[in-house]
């Protein structure tokens, strides 16, 4: 309300564009008289094209605040059904939400650094850990949070702790508290060399003695839960209800994830089919075709480090028992020591044969001292080596090669649900549309108690997912637990489609189910959530950009592809090319930077030229960041969210013991069209793609928004009635009304503005006078 009445001015283009309905934009069909005319401009027209260039770059900018002010100024009697108000009133909530969202982000930061506080006081680390990552998650300038008192103090501690932890072969207690560290400190990496050696000895017991790694979990949450209630015991607010204590004790307890799950497999079973020629030839194709091309030495030295871990992983003489032997163990430990620091001198180089000797000396001194199974050492020796190259090379063993394959192969033989564990117990998050599971009745929220009869309750996912999917054809049986239900379901696998486009809804099955990629169908904004590049990604891409053009022109869209791990180069360069006319999508290059080849556009494959914007995030990773490099250097799409994770490195599959294993290697880095490479290197400060926008969410808004965006694509029948008192299911909907995704809404007021201010520019001279005379 204005106290004096505002003082007169010659309405904008803008303002009268929406005084009479944008008239021009009604009685004109898209795409037919929006050309700009060959006439020189008038004034008004020059005013118009002003006045949509600063809503652009106010937008674009993230200057969303301000774009609201200028709207409100511009068009005080707007019609609440036009776009120009819907975009109005959209800014209004993005803004609510925001507000509230800063002032509390400013609290909840003051209230987690006085948990941590209180917490370190009371020597309870992981929880003064918890609150400052928390803390550091929602800071404007998360650097200023590690200067603080408490921050420095926890952290020291912290590190006393897990070095003292590791000292006692506590590998798990030493690992809770160095995971936390390294997510304290994620960007700076200070903690992954800690955490990558105590990651090691917690696979080989879960590996070799998985008893013994689940009673140090046990022994674990049994600490954090009694630390939980004595917290409980001390806390002023007596009142609180026992139950409510009992969830708050247990999210204190694991206040990140679930405990872990251990797979009580045998050890034989993983490690079936390994032999010493799979090593020798994954290292031979490693010393003369990896990246950094260093040779055998430093493989080498992996290899003698891994079974020295080995060594030292206390718990496994009883699976092992020469490790019961000390004097046989020692013996085996001073040949491994010396063999180490021969490697470890810098004038040390060894060729393959010398190599292969120092494999036979050192099965040879186990045959005579420790005994382990020779299947045991050439697998330790293989993970060790490898690792000492990059985190991306490995050895495909045989009993992993089905599930590699699986996952680059785009589809699979199974029942087609997904699943997760909540609770200790196997979940199903959704069926997916057209399968036998779905079919037959299967719903979310089903608990699978059983398969063909087996218990799955200490079942890892990765059992779970061995278990359920199958020869094509073959019968499975689910037992299904559904409140106080109890179901046997004998369901057919069949082939499998894995979905690696989604859209930002499911159609209703009554109209034929499929997804609804329109965000805002009235605006003409679509939305495409590319989750990994599989062989088919390009050509669902394509069906679903036809699909939209179907139903109506396509005026913006949105490319989400946060928390896309990546998968194959030639589909993530398929997709690029659709939205790239011509010229290089992506080069590779060696360790010397040397470009070795480069993927180009073709003009044939490119959709129409309308408004692109990506969403990525941390989670991006390899082939996205590969997407989302190319057209951002093109100028092709803005990029909005937060920086990519920086895997940028090629990897190539080399068959290995007549292709019984494989080896992935790491051959080459990528390199973006400007000559960006996206890899992040140790030490680097620069790595993956940054946005043209960055706008942050917090931990929280992040949980949220992954949570309602899994509610929301549950698979429901929609044919079936609702019970009475059921609670109406997330929409996606939810996700922008409820503020939790901000990277979202900034993209789609972004493609709203634009199309505003494309309105603007379409007014020709003799348009602009017209609309001046309420014409």
């Amino acid at each position: 309300m204005f106290v004096n009445p505002p003082p007169k001015r010659r309405p904008s283009a803008l303002a009268l564009l929406l005084a009479v309905g944008l008239a021009v934009c009604l009685i004109t069909p898209p795409g037919v008289a929006q050309a700009p005319s060959d006439a020189e401009p008038g004034a008004e027209a020059v005013l118009a094209s002003t006045e949509a260039t600063q809503l652009t770059r106010l937008a674009e900018s993230g200057r969303f605040a301000d774009l609201l002010a200028r709207l409100r100024a511009d068009f005080e009697h707007v019609e609440p059904d036009s776009q120009t108000g819907q975009l109005i009133a959209e800014l209004e909530r993005f803004d609510q939400n925001r507000a509230a969202y800063l002032q509390q982000r400013r609290q909840t930061i003051q209230t987690k650094l006085e948990e941590a506080r209180k917490a370190l006081e009371k020597q309870q680390l992981e929880e003064a850990l918890v609150a400052l990552i928390e803390a550091h998650g929602l800071a404007e300038e998360p650097q200023t949070i590690f200067a603080r008192p408490v921050v420095v103090d926890t952290v020291a501690q912290a590190r006393a702790a897990a070095a003292e932890s590791a000292k006692k072969h506590n590998w798990v207690e030493s690992s809770g508290i160095y995971r936390l560290l390294d997510l304290l400190y994620e960007d700076e990496g200070s903690y992954k060399d800690e955490l990558r050696q105590v990651a090691q000895h917690i696979r080989v017991l879960g590996l070799y003695a998985p008893e013994v790694l689940e009673a140090l979990y046990e022994a674990r949450a049994e600490r954090l839960a009694a630390v939980a209630a004595q917290a409980d015991a001390e806390n002023d607010d007596a009142d609180v209800d026992a139950d409510a204590d009992a969830d708050e004790a247990d999210d204190v307890a694991d206040p990140l994830e679930e405990r872990p799950q251990v797979e009580h497999e045998h050890w034989s079973k993983r490690l079936e089919g390994v032999d010493q020629p799979m090593l020798e030839q994954a290292l031979l194709w490693s010393a003369r075709k990896h990246v950094d091309r260093d040779g055998y030495t430093p493989m080498m030295l992996g290899a003698v480090e891994g079974l020295i871990t080995l060594l030292e992983t206390q718990g496994l003489d009883e699976t092992f028992p020469g490790l019961a032997d000390a004097e046989k163990v020692r013996t085996f430990r001073q040949h491994l020591d010396r063999t180490a620091a021969q490697l470890k001198n810098p004038e040390q180089k060894i060729d393959r044969l010398e190599a292969e000797a120092l494999i036979d000396r050192i099965l040879a001194v186990n045959d005579a001292t420790v005994e382990l199974p020779e299947t045991v050492l050439i697998y330790e020796m293989g993970e060790g080596a490898m690792a000492r190259l990059d985190d991306f090379t490995s050895i495909i063993w045989p009993e992993d090669l089905e599930t590699f394959s699986r996952s680059t192969q785009g589809a699979f033989f199974g029942v087609g649900i997904q699943i997760s564990r909540r609770d200790g117990r196997l979940v199903v998050v959704s069926p997916l549309e057209n399968t036998p599971a779905q079919r037959a009745g299967i719903k979310a929220g089903d608990i699978i108690a059983t398969v063909d009869g087996a218990k799955t309750d200490a079942w890892s996912l990765n059992r779970a997912v061995a278990e359920i999917t199958g020869p094509e054809g073959s019968e499975v049986v689910l037992g299904i637990e559904r409140g106080a239900q109890t179901l046997e379901v004998t369901l057919e696998r069949a082939k499998i489609e894995i979905e690696s486009i989604r859209g930002w809804e499911h159609r209703p099955l009554a109209e034929g189910g499929g997804w609804d990629f329109w965000i805002d169908q009235d605006a003409g904004i679509g939305y495409v959530r590319l989750s990994q590049f599989i062989p088919q990604t390009a050509d669902d891409l394509d069906a679903a950009i036809a699909r939209m053009q179907q139903e109506r022109d396509i005026r913006g869209l949105i490319l989400d592809l946060r928390f896309n791990p990546g998968g194959l180069l030639d589909a993530s360069i398929d997709i690029a090319d659709r939205f790239i006319d011509e010229g290089p999508i992506v080069s590779t290059v060696d360790g010397l930077g040397n470009k070795t080849h480069t993927e180009r556009a073709r003009r044939f494959r490119t959709y129409e030229d309308f408004p692109l914007i990506v969403l990525v995030n941390e989670g991006s990773a390899s082939a996205s960041e590969i997407v989302a490099g190319a057209l951002q250097d093109y100028g092709r799409a803005m990029i909005i969210g937060s920086r990519s994770f920086g895997k940028g490195s090629v990897q190539d599959l080399f068959g290995l013991s007549k292709h019984q294993a494989r080896l992935k290697l790491t051959r080459q880095y990528y390199m973006l069209p400007l000559g960006r490479i996206i890899h992040r290197k140790d030490g680097a400060k620069q790595w993956g793609i940054e946005p043209d926008l960055t706008v942050r969410m917090t931990t929280e808004q992040v949980a949220d928004a992954l949570e309602l965006r899994q509610d929301a694509d549950i698979l429901r029948d929609d044919r079936a009635p609702a019970a009475e008192g059921q609670e109406a299911p997330a929409t996606a909907d939810d996700i922008l009304i409820e503020g939790v995704d901000p990277q979202l809404e900034a993209a789609l007021l972004i493609l709203k503005t634009r199309q505003l201010a494309d309105r603007l520019v379409a007014v020709d001279d003799d348009g602009a006078q017209a609309l001046l005379e309420g014409k």
